[in-house]
């Protein structure tokens, strides 16, 4: 068993983990003060989160990662919207050259980002400690806080940074409560997700290259997206995630080729089906290389900081909590990733002041530690509401088309879809360029 220091202890390694520990470098703390810990044993191989938006690329410019990246990954030139046998609206990220130098949705596995991010860290001089899983966090009077872990190891911080997702343990540890802002629920229509990443028979002309397609019909929805090959030799590998209407039963944790092949058939564009009755040139899946199942759901946490037995006349009791520790909504946009590594890049300068103030300092940079993580958590909150909106409209345009009203609706989405306007605020609203 080890009893070890640190001034700032991250809990978490993921990108926004690693995000936060190389902001904190960049912004001049010292390599010895850092430590950041992870469960997991070696990093995660599944893609998860694919896409990273302009305003978190110039985040991540900004600490001098976004090259690395989007060398890595496909540089997406839009979002097109359609029943399942023609387009209808496309947002075109273009329209944002005005405003940025990354005009585009970048298309990169959250693996790899994690990789790059983790490499750069290690060139900076901090190493990922794992696996090590936080069991238990208490206040040490003038010491700081202590975390225990597992294994057996105590790490003794003046600041405990949470970015251990979801269901994170520093959270609950902390008493940190975490429920939906607004009271509600997804819509349950769209409430049972399944997310896979497929490789097809054939390679159609009209599966995405550099775009995200969205695909809605008769109360259903369906998501196609390309993703980066490993080698020019490698075979296409594309990123699918379907609705699963709650009247047919949850999901399977581990969902077949067969399984999702149904939904396929049921809800994709008709070129990706199998039924030769409805596809002149059918085809099939091959290979699933991942596949998961989650619920969609919205939550944000009572406060991003919390003081254990501390006042802000002190530098030490300081729990932070930044990425899917902080706030969760539902995938649509794929606007999650992008908000946590924000959070960890803004909130570092503020944090590293915070900890290299002197006595003299101390009170500015409380407060305007206090400001930065209110920010952060108005741009949550402004997040989940966003995410909501897809939500709803995805319901719209997915609803059951039979009758005057589902047609109604249709044609309202369709018509707003050929405006200019319209297409060119969405695009905006998904860079992130407006609330970062």
């Amino acid at each position: 068993m080890s009893s070890l220091n640190t001034t700032i202890l991250i809990v978490g390694a993921g990108p926004t983990g690693l995000a936060a520990a190389i902001s904190l470098v960049k912004h001049n703390v010292n390599v010895q003060d850092i430590m950041i810990v992870e469960e997991r044993s070696t990093r995660g191989e599944a893609s998860r989160a694919i896409t990273i938006h302009a305003a978190t690329l110039e985040a991540l410019d900004s600490i001098g990662c976004a090259d690395i990246l989007v060398s890595a990954g496909i540089k997406g030139t839009g979002m097109q919207v359609s029943d399942r046998t023609s387009p209808f609206m496309k947002a075109e990220f273009s329209s944002l050259t005005s405003y940025t130098k990354y005009p585009f949705v970048l298309i990169v596995s959250q693996n790899t980002t994690e990789r790059l991010l983790e490499a750069h860290l290690k060139e900076l001089g901090v190493d990922v400690r794992r696996p090590e899983k936080a069991i238990g966090l208490k206040s040490n009077g003038s010491a700081g806080l202590v975390v225990t872990f597992e294994s057996g190891m105590t790490v003794t911080a003046q600041y405990v940074l949470g970015a251990d997702g979801a269901r994170s343990v520093i959270r609950q540890m902390a008493g940190i409560g975490f429920a939906d802002p607004d009271g509600e629920q997804i819509d349950e229509r769209l409430a049972q997700m399944i997310l896979a990443d497929v490789s097809f028979s054939s390679e159609s002309p009209k599966l995405p290259k550099s775009e995200i397609h969205g695909t809605g019909s008769n109360g259903r929805f369906f998501l196609t997206a390309p993703l980066p090959k490993e080698s020019p030799e490698s075979k296409m590998v594309y990123r699918i995630g379907f609705n699963v209407p709650l009247s047919a039963g949850p999901p399977p944790s581990n969902p077949s080729t067969a399984y999702i092949q149904k939904y396929v058939d049921e809800q994709a564009p008709v070129y990706l089906s199998s039924d030769s009755s409805l596809n002149p040139e059918p085809i099939h899946i091959t290979n699933t290389v991942w596949a998961t199942r989650f619920r969609t759901h919205a939550a944000i946490a009572d406060s991003f900081l919390i003081r254990l037995n501390s006042t802000p006349e002190q530098k030490r009791g300081l729990v932070l909590l930044v990425g899917d520790a902080a706030h969760i909504h539902a995938p649509a946009g794929g606007l999650g990733m992008n908000l946590g590594i924000r959070d960890a890049i803004f909130i570092g300068p503020a944090l590293a002041a915070h900890a290299m103030s002197d006595d003299q300092s101390l009170t500015v940079n409380d407060c305007q530690l206090e400001d930065c993580v209110a920010t952060r958590r108005s741009r949550a909150l402004s997040t989940i509401k966003l995410t909501k909106q897809i939500m709803s409209t995805l319901g719209v345009f997915g609803v059951d088309s039979n009758g005057i009203f589902g047609n109604i609706k249709y044609w309202i989405f369709k018509l707003l879809g050929m405006m200019p306007a319209v297409r060119n605020q969405i695009a905006w609203n998904l860079s992130g360029l407006g609330s970062r």
